[in-house]
């Protein structure tokens, strides 16, 4: 009895294994069957939908008797610049002359005061002659200021000037000359810092001023080293004496350094004369 229902048992699982295979086999065929419909449909509609091919171009038309070709759309251009026209070598040109005019800069004078440049010129117009060809020439200049809210009065500068050598005479200013005399050619001058520049001798006792100013010019009469030498000493004597400071040319403080480079430009200025000789 139990031999029996062991082989029912293996009978009933060989025909459940058929049956599953047999499902299997059935539900592929079916799968295939339907994407084959799907694909051959979706052609067939590609190949007759209004008469294009697969890329979208559609058949090329033939004109009836008769009929005109249709004109081709005008292409219209963008508007181009009149700069692109011009030849490119015209216009490297123009930006090379520009560059060149933007990085010129206006001449400025070597001179940090305006009125001390006006009294060397006017100065030096009245005492040299023209020459036949122009030697470019160079001021030195220092300042003696006082501090803010005190003056040099007029009635004091007047003796200390005359200690020092010098004398008033033309620009209305005072001159150093070779011989402390008053004879000679000028070595240096002095001039009021402040407008109008000046001085009014008879009115010497009424002046007050902030400032004054020492100029030499090059080329100039004797050692230039030696002229430079007496013009310091006399504004150090002067800021000294009424309290003030010795300033350069740019109207900074006078240091050893600034003075080192006065010595320079002087020694320099004399090889350019050299050289030009």
């Amino acid at each position: 009895m139990a031999e029996e229902f062991r082989y029912a048992l293996i009978v009933a699982g060989v025909l459940g294994m058929a049956a599953l295979v047999i499902h299997g086999l059935w539900s592929n065929r079916k799968n295939n069957h339907e994407a084959k419909s799907r694909f051959f449909d979706e052609s067939k509609n590609n190949e007759v939908a209004e008469g294009f091919d697969e890329f979208g171009v559609g058949k090329k038309r033939k004109l009836a008797p008769g009929e005109k070709p249709q004109p081709k759309p005008e292409v219209i251009k963008a508007p181009r610049s009149d700069r692109l026209r011009e030849p490119v070598k015209k216009i490297r040109r123009q930006e090379t002359e520009l560059s060149q005019s933007e990085r010129e800069e206006p001449s400025m004078s070597f001179s940090a005061g305006a009125d001390d440049e006006q009294h060397h010129q006017q100065y030096q117009a009245e005492d040299e002659a023209p020459q036949a060809e122009a030697v470019a020439n160079e001021v030195l200049i220092l300042y003696v200021l006082m501090p803010e809210g005190q003056d040099i009065n007029g009635a004091m500068l007047l003796p200390s000037l005359l200690t020092l050598g010098f004398k008033y005479g033309e620009m209305n200013i005072f001159h150093r000359h070779q011989d402390s005399a008053g004879s000679g050619e000028v070595l240096f001058s002095l001039a009021n810092m402040f407008n109008p520049g000046t001085f009014d001798l008879e009115e010497m006792d009424k002046l007050q001023t902030r400032g004054l100013s020492l100029f030499m010019t090059l080329p100039g009469p004797g050692e230039a080293l030696q002229n430079f030498n007496l013009m310091h000493n006399a504004a150090k004597k002067l800021a000294e004496e009424f309290g003030g400071q010795v300033l350069d040319g740019q109207r900074s403080m006078l240091t050893v350094q600034t003075v080192r480079h006065y010595v320079e430009r002087i020694r320099e200025f004399q090889r350019q004369q050299l050289l030009r000789g």
